[in-house]
């Protein structure tokens, strides 16, 4: 049977960091590790981490920020699938690790599971769905405007993760979409599970929320780095700049007060 890390940046997310926790032990697996790499957190979270009742493996010492955080993590991780997940997120069901981990038990060339996700408030109220999609083709990923899959509704190998070089430590707003946009195109196989596999937190002190000008434009950067690699025709160069323009009506509409942030 496939083991799992469960591995976990944090900054000053005390708040979150136990629902977290709990979430991944709540997975009841045989055969798994909890990986917490905390930026030096001065709100509580590493006492939270001395006092916590089950065993995680943690340190808290300044890094190079998420991406750098991220790569040690999984550097030091000892199992074969790779749960990466926010300290301020969490898994939908105590079920959802067990259905991941049956399917790349069935398949040794299955090299990514991911599926969907639903962002909610800081008190776990639904604010809406973030449906994903089988992929048929993998330019998919490079025209959806923003990411096409919900962050921690993805597992991966770890080897293809380190074979891809892991995530980008310049970047740090659009991390996870340059990590999809190598992951999955160099991935055996892909299976996208149609359930909901995790929930993200959406509040004023996530990067998607207080960043999102600057991670609209590191991911539209990364759109044209990437373009060549894929045969994009007319249509497709027309809706990579509809994309862009939706952010950034989308922007302007949370700034001016018209739309909440999803």
């Amino acid at each position: 049977m496939s083991s799992v890390s469960f591995v976990i940046p944090s900054l000053n997310q005390r708040r979150y960091l136990k629902r977290c926790l709990d979430s991944c032990f709540a997975q009841g697996l045989n055969d798994f590790e909890v990986i917490v790499r905390d930026g030096k957190s001065t709100d509580g979270s590493v006492e939270l981490l001395k006092e916590y009742d089950k065993p995680v493996t943690w340190t808290s010492e300044k890094d190079g920020g998420q991406a750098a955080a991220i790569n040690a993590g999984i550097a030091a991780a000892q199992k074969d699938i790779i749960a990466w997940i926010n300290s301020d997120d969490y898994y939908a069901t105590s079920n959802t690790l067990k259905q991941v981990v049956a399917l790349f038990d069935a398949d040794p060339e299955l090299d990514i599971v991911y599926g969907n996700g639903k962002l909610v408030d800081d008190q776990g109220k639904v604010i809406t769905s973030f449906p994903s999609r089988p992929l048929e083709d993998m330019k998919t990923i490079l025209l959806h405007p923003v990411s096409f899959v919900l962050q921690p509704t993805v597992f991966f190998r770890r080897e293809l993760y380190l074979r891809v070089g892991g995530l980008n430590e310049e970047l740090h707003w659009a991390l996870d979409y340059d990590l999809w946009l190598r992951l999955f195109p160099a991935a055996r196989k892909v299976h996208y599970l149609p359930q909901v596999l995790a929930c993200g937190t959406v509040h004023a002190d996530a990067k998607s929320v207080y960043g999102m000008r600057p991670q609209f434009r590191e991911t539209w950067n990364l759109k044209w780095q990437y373009a060549p690699q894929f045969q994009l025709n007319t249509f497709d160069y027309g809706r990579l700049y509809w994309g862009h323009a939706k952010n950034q009506l989308y922007y302007l509409a949370v700034k001016t007060g018209l739309k909440k942030v999803t």
